[in-house]
């Protein structure tokens, strides 16, 4: 049976659905909860932004506050995105982030994988992150609990807020909700008797969220979140971030 892949432009463009051999990977929506269910893209910030706030070139800046008392994961996962061709999906952040701009998804499914791939273009010089928040189901209709294989050089250290210190320290045990940098090999989540899906992407920042007894995020991120009030990545007029990532499989037969 051929995976099978289901986009929803007017829920922040995510993947809604990702089927292979006929069992559904991804967290299905509960209610008016935005942030864990799906695959969705974020940009053009990704993680938490502390209480809202940043400074760019001289000038404060105050982000909705989505995730209070920090603003969280960009303005696309909310949005509505519009159709630009076959797999494709595009948004103009004018109204939507005070840089404006524009975010286009791209999506390609395979036999073997699924590859999104995301551009942010600027209108004005603008700090800019961009990720995606993969949510995948613990249990599946086949096989058993999904098993986390991952291992990063260091983890950013969090205060009580949640937010990174900009201190990197060791690896301690999980669970997690926290971002790792170091990353040498390619993420992966496996479900005895079914098979795993491998992650992969050009970005180097993982977040990893696995408090819950019912899902498991792997997140690729451009930057540790809180990037704005540290050393953000800057576009200027016309340049463009390039980022993608992929997911493989290898299913049990």
């Amino acid at each position: 049976m051929k995976p099978t892949v289901r986009l929803d432009p007017g829920s922040g463009g995510r993947v809604a659905s990702l089927e292979l051999d006929g069992v559904e990977l991804l967290a299905p929506r509960h209610g008016d909860d935005w942030l864990t269910w799906g695959c969705y893209p974020m940009a053009p910030w990704a993680g938490r932004v502390r209480d809202g706030r940043f400074e760019f070139d001289g000038e404060q800046y105050q982000l909705e506050l989505d995730l209070p008392p920090h603003a969280i994961h960009g303005v696309g996962y909310r949005s509505e995105w519009k159709a630009a061709g076959p797999g494709a999906l595009h948004l103009d952040l004018k109204g939507l982030w005070t840089f404006g701009g524009w975010v286009e998804q791209r999506v390609d499914l395979t036999d073997q994988s699924l590859v999104l791939s995301m551009s942010v273009q600027a209108a004005q010089r603008m700090p800019v992150m961009a990720g995606w928040h993969p949510c995948f189901r613990r249990q599946l209709s086949r096989g058993g609990q999904a098993e986390l294989l991952f291992s990063g050089g260091y983890m950013w250290q969090r205060d009580d807020a949640g937010i990174p210190t900009g201190e990197r320290i060791p690896v301690p045990p999980g669970p997690w909700d926290d971002c790792f940098g170091d990353v040498a090999d390619p993420p992966v989540v496996r479900w005895p008797g079914f098979g795993l899906i491998r992650l992969e992407s050009n970005m180097t920042s993982w977040v990893v969220y696995d408090e819950r007894t019912d899902l498991v995020c792997v997140e690729p991120l451009s930057d540790a979140p809180d990037a704005f009030n540290r050393d953000p990545a800057i576009l200027e007029p016309g340049e463009t971030l390039e980022v993608w990532m992929k997911i493989s499989w290898d299913l049990e037969q």
